[in-house]
């Protein structure tokens, strides 16, 4: 939500519209969920709301990230290691807000993961055809990540 508001000022309306553009293949907010955050991160002075008047409908509220809303969005991409791979895009769609080295150590981090992951997905013996299967995906996505993020951390490396 933080890294949507760090793009300009916005309504809850907008805020999910723009999701459901950009980044709703990895995140992609209940619409009770976003209306829900949204005073929660006024409270914490993570952003600022004021009111707009509209003359055939009620009230506007729109929601703009202040400077601790920025430095908060900052810290996660910087700093939270991602659990997922929704997650890790997540974090490079929104790079634009943290420094390049953070981000690249991620992608370097993920990228190690990924091949430990292949080497334990080598090691098993399937007992099963249907066990086979499943490792056969796991087989054939893992080098794809991989391939992925030495491309994407050559060239955000630049």
């Amino acid at each position: 939500m933080l890294g949507l508001l760090a793009e300009g000022e916005r309504s809850g309306y907008d805020l999910l519209k723009r999701a459901e553009s950009s980044v709703a293949h990895m995140w992609s907010p209940a619409r009770s969920q976003l209306y829900a955050v949204l005073p929660r991160l006024v409270d914490a002075g993570l952003a600022r709301r004021r009111n707009v008047r509209q003359a055939s409908r009620p009230d506007k509220q729109l929601y703009k990230l202040t400077a601790a809303g920025r430095e908060a969005v900052r810290h996660w991409l910087e700093t939270a290691a991602p659990k997922t791979w929704d997650e890790l895009l997540l974090k490079v769609f929104f790079a634009r807000l943290c420094s390049r080295a953070a981000l690249l150590r991620q992608l370097d981090d993920y990228a190690e993961r990924q091949r430990e992951q292949l080497l334990e997905y080598e090691a098993i013996k399937p007992a099963t055809r249907h066990g086979a299967l499943t490792l056969q995906y796991g087989l054939e996505l893992v080098p794809v990540r991989l391939d992925w993020l030495a491309r994407a951390r050559k060239e955000l490396a630049r």
